[in-house]
């Protein structure tokens, strides 16, 4: 029964442009949660204000009646507006607050797309896809540590759809298609570095007899591993103790594809 509900929501656009596109049958699909009000931050502080506007508002009657000087209790009416100021704006702020507009994006057999509620629907195949790009940036501040992904997908025209954590279960969504697209995109690039062409991955380059950045180049017989580890991305020479070049591997595009395809050409050089 979830499923059928789930399956009622997805806009006709969006399967309509799928099929259109001939890409398959859908195998994930996110779209954007909108924000809760934070109620745990703000119901604390609005119960402060108001206990300390019906304390202040107790000693002001008292006051006034034995003494006739309200006023005296000013102080302490100030310091219970505080409070409830900061709840009143939060809540104004919140409640007119621009919403950004509902969104989807899918992945399928061959290929994936983008649809605004009402809106613009992009869709492309694998083909069409210049470049998968996972940014996951680990934040600390000392104390605790948070984690914040985003998924960019780049056509060959230059138009985005990026994916971050407002889009429920964004995690397994992009592993997915990271995944479909890797394995769509290697045997593609194979044949083009077999035709002689060099594939460019951001920062680096890599052809049929190695990899480099503008004219610093290493062959394949004497590189001794390419891998990623703990958000880096190191190439290694045989014989060196420090990798020959390292990269961050947060903003890397196509990266399952660059070490597919760098494994590859290394093992054939091997001697």
């Amino acid at each position: 029964m979830s499923s059928e509900r789930s399956a009622a929501r997805v806009p006709y656009a969006l399967r309509a442009a799928a099929q259109e596109h001939g890409l398959g049958a859908r195998k994930g699909l996110v779209q954007n949660e909108p924000k809760r009000f934070p109620w745990g931050g703000v119901l604390p502080v609005g119960a402060l204000g108001v206990f300390l506007g019906w304390l202040a508002l107790s000693y002001a009657i008292e006051d006034q009646r034995e003494q006739g000087a309200w006023y005296y209790s000013l102080p302490l009416l100030v310091l219970a507006a505080i409070p409830l100021g900061f709840v009143g704006y939060f809540l104004f702020a919140w409640l007119f607050r621009p919403r950004p507009p509902q969104v989807w994006v899918g992945w399928y057999e061959h290929g994936a797309l983008w649809h605004i509620d009402r809106g613009e629907t992009q869709a492309y195949t694998w083909d069409e896809i210049a470049s998968v790009t996972r940014q996951d940036v680990k934040v600390t501040n000392g104390v605790t540590s948070a984690t914040t992904h985003r998924l960019t997908i780049t056509s060959e025209q230059g138009a985005a759809i990026v994916v971050g954590d407002e889009f429920s279960g964004m995690v397994p969504f992009a592993e997915g298609l990271g995944d479909a697209f890797s394995r769509a995109r290697v045997p593609r690039d194979a044949a083009r570095l077999e035709a002689g062409e060099r594939i460019d991955f951001g920062v680096v380059d890599i052809d049929i007899s190695g990899i480099g950045q503008g004219s610093r180049r290493i062959g394949w017989r004497e590189v001794e591993r390419v891998d990623a580890q703990q958000g880096r991305v190191e190439i290694r020479r045989h014989g060196d103790r420090k990798p020959w070049m390292t990269l961050a591997a947060p903003g890397f595009p196509n990266l399952p594809v660059f070490l597919t395809l760098a494994d590859a050409l290394r093992r054939r050089h091997e001697s």
